[in-house]
């Protein structure tokens, strides 16, 4: 009797066990990481951007699931514009690199006009008389085999999200406008790292705070903006 009482007690302990580790690992999967990134010019990537006087503003949101969503601002100034249909934004991208090197594509938002489209066409701007300041996109993964996109594409999104998460490498969001394509043979307009956000970190298993993990952001980082040009 005491070894069926004990047995009855082990399978009913291995069962919340496994109940417990099943709820930890939904837990985790539900937790929303914050990344802010601040776009400027990066004339060591992309010399052709060196006068560039354009900005940009976006925060990523990423999920262990692969979820992965941005919001963004910019303005194009200058001889950078105007934007209108010979030269609109073309693409919108989460690239693997630091502020010297340009890398492929982790993640796609927008595109058109010579780029992929991933998550549809990049919205061209907001008038100044909207309440509308800046355009959420949901992330698409860069799955093409081309070496346009990273690892040839052989990713999946919930890992390509654990690379975001875990901090492996650095990562910056790149603007492209059909002008600067041209220009740039492809290299964008305005680009700015990733940093994670530490308002927004999630509690460590025993409530404590996790440490921050931060990649360097961008060196020539410009004022928050209100909108875009039309």
């Amino acid at each position: 009797m005491n070894l069926f009482i004990k047995s009855a007690a082990l399978i009913a302990f291995l069962a919340n066990s496994g109940v417990n580790a099943s709820s930890r690992s939904s837990s985790s999967n539900e937790v929303t990481y914050y990344f802010d990134s601040e776009l400027a010019r990066d004339p060591d990537a992309v010399p052709t951007s060196a006068y560039s006087t354009s900005t940009g503003k976006g925060t990523v949101t990423v999920r262990r699931d692969g979820t992965v969503t941005m919001n963004i601002m910019w303005i194009i100034r200058g001889d950078d514009g105007p934007i209108n249909e010979e030269n609109p934004v073309n693409g919108i991208h989460l690239h693997t690199g630091n502020e010297y090197t340009n890398g492929p594509i982790l993640f796609g938002f927008c595109g058109q006009d010579d780029l992929p489209s991933f998550g549809g066409t990049c919205q061209q701007g907001w008038p100044s008389h909207s309440a509308q300041t800046g355009t959420q996109y949901e992330g698409k993964i860069c799955n093409k085999n081309v070496k346009d996109c990273y690892n040839n594409g052989q990713i999946s999104a919930a890992d390509a999200a654990e690379l975001l998460i875990d901090g492996q490498m650095e990562m910056y969001v790149n603007i492209h406008t059909k002008k600067s394509f041209d220009a740039s043979a492809g290299l964008g307009l305005i680009r700015g790292q990733l940093s994670l956000d530490a308002k927004a970190r999630p509690a460590g298993p025993n409530n404590d705070e996790v440490a921050p993990v931060v990649s360097s952001t961008s060196r020539e980082m410009e004022s928050a903006l209100r909108g875009g040009q039309m």
